[in-house]
């Protein structure tokens, strides 16, 4: 087993599973790639373990984390990858061909990621979707709504649903301010990279926000 370590946690790959990712890029049409993926997550009966799009997600933000630095602001350093072909092909199947089988998957990504929210932006930058975004957004929104309620359990179990985690688990890692400002930060990052004010404003992402 090949264990990789990236800047906001870890992933694991068997070599092999690497190599057939990348041959399932590289000599299929966006049909057949988003089909396989999705239908490789019905194999997957231990919810513990990762399907095939947490495989998915894990295969592209390592090839970005292997890739070149990609800047656009020094408040948000981000990476790219290499291959501009396969970037290009990841793009389309994750914004449309998988869409919306790949949203919660992105979302456990965000969430989980506690150590380190540039590494967030590696993946937020191969985001375009409409649809994700806004999907985005409203997990924001209610992350948001949920630092204010007084009930410690109650107040992270929205988290701990996104992030798929037990109830029962510590509440330490599935904070909704933490949470919502991980999220603020990557909307924040794609309002830099493409147009998004039909979607939310400056504004509309403040935590400072009326949320009644």
């Amino acid at each position: 087993m090949a264990k990789n370590t990236l800047l906001g946690g870890s992933f694991e790959l068997e070599t092999g599973e690497l190599l057939d990712l990348e041959s399932l890029f590289k000599e299929n049409d966006f049909e057949i790639i988003a089909q396989s993926l999705i239908e490789g997550t019905f194999k997957a009966y231990d919810l513990l373990k990762k399907d095939s799009l947490d495989k998915f997600l894990d295969f592209v933000t390592f090839k970005v984390k292997t890739g070149r630095p990609h800047i656009i602001n020094l408040a948000y350093p981000s990476m790219r990858m290499y291959d501009e072909e396969l970037e290009a092909k990841v793009v389309q199947v994750m914004n449309y061909h998988l869409f919306p089988d790949i949203i919660l998957k992105i979302l456990k990504f965000f969430t989980r990621n506690i150590h380190n929210s540039d590494a967030n932006l590696h993946l937020a930058y191969l985001i375009e979707s409409d649809d994700i975004i806004r999907a985005i957004y409203e997990t924001f929104v209610l992350f948001r709504k949920d630092i204010f309620n007084t009930d410690k359990n109650r107040r992270t179990l929205n988290v701990k649903r996104i992030q798929q985690y037990p109830p029962t688990k510590d509440n330490v890692h599935s904070s909704p301010l933490d949470a919502a400002c991980r999220l603020k930060y990557v909307l924040e990052f794609i309002s830099l990279k493409q147009r998004t004010e039909h979607l939310y404003t400056a504004e509309d992402i403040l935590l400072s926000a009326d949320i009644a």
